[in-house]
């Protein structure tokens, strides 16, 4: 059984002690309401908050993993991933591109919206295994500061 609860042979085998904690935010409601119930079923600890204020909802969720649906302007989206890199949860950030739609955004993973849930999951975990932990995070800001 891999981490989200599949009995595929094939996937690597992720026991966790606690699941993840995934942060799907977006202005459709219905990608954002399907995409949490799919993924609450495969076992991930899922919340759900509109784009402006994805940034407190990660701090306050914890998340491990932001699904951010990029649906927006750039630069509403560029804003609330600028904001989810410099807080303190410091969460793994995938985006979900509309059809057709610019896809590059300087190294940030993304996938197409409706992707297949089997793919999707494997793309969050892959997300998750990018994050900087919030400890190291924290450690990296204060050495910062100390260098100013």
């Amino acid at each position: 059984m891999d981490a989200a609860g599949n009995d595929d042979k094939g996937s690597a085998n992720v026991l966790r002690l606690q699941p993840l904690r995934v942060l799907v935010s977006g202005r459709d409601r219905r990608f954002v309401r399907v995409t949490s119930f799919l993924l609450s079923r495969r076992g991930y600890d899922v919340a759900q908050a509109p784009l402006g204020d994805v940034v407190e909802a990660a701090e306050r969720h914890r998340s491990d993993v932001v699904l951010l649906e990029v649906s927006d302007s750039r630069v509403v989206a560029g804003r609330a991933i600028a904001g989810l890199q410099a807080s303190a949860a410091s969460p793994g950030v995938l985006l979900v591109f509309e059809a057709g739609q610019d896809d590059r955004w300087n190294g940030l993973s993304g996938v197409p919206k409706w992707t297949p849930i089997e793919e999707l999951i494997g793309e969050i975990e892959r997300a998750a295994l990018r994050r900087i932990p919030p400890a190291v995070a924290a450690l990296l800001a204060e050495r910062e500061s100390q260098s100013l």
